[in-house]
């Protein structure tokens, strides 16, 4: 029996993984091939010739002009580029949209506790803690529980 190297073993998975990626890479060759752009519609690829019709002339394409037929494939191609734009700045638009709701959403509920918050700061500078020492601890005692009882 013969003894497998690791270096073997992983060089062979990796030949394996060329091959298979080979095969697929022929599979896919056809679907992006009217896209050079690589343009997408809600994750789908946009082919630039979505907006031929479904009724193409045989005939004509051997007498066909080649400058008009590059005029309509640019054309085609600007307007699927045209879809593509459209629907990228509506997604960015939606989301700067959300985005300002929620910051004025949270600005009004910011505003709101703050309207709410009382905050006094009447006898808070009236004693020095010097002044405290000296007091005797039943009059401490007193202020005590008249301030808890304030609050």
């Amino acid at each position: 029996m013969e003894k497998i190297s690791p270096l073997r073993a992983s060089l062979k998975a990796f030949e394996q993984f060329k091959a298979q990626r080979a095969q697929k890479r022929q599979e896919n060759a056809g679907i992006g091939a009217t896209n050079p752009f690589g343009l997408t519609f809600k994750g789908n690829i946009v082919q630039m010739d979505v907006f031929e019709s479904q009724n193409k002339k045989a005939e004509n394409s051997s007498n066909s002009n080649s400058i008009k037929d590059g005029f309509n494939k640019a054309g085609k191609l600007a307007a699927s580029a045209w879809v593509s734009t459209k629907n990228s700045f509506n997604s960015i638009k939606q989301s700067i949209i959300s985005f300002g709701s929620r910051l004025k959403e949270n600005t009004i509920n910011a505003w709101d506790k703050l309207n709410k918050t009382e905050i006094s700061f009447t006898g808070l500078f009236k004693d020095s803690v010097s002044s405290l020492q000296k007091r005797p601890v039943g009059e401490l005692e007193e202020m005590l529980k008249t301030e808890l009882e304030a609050v």
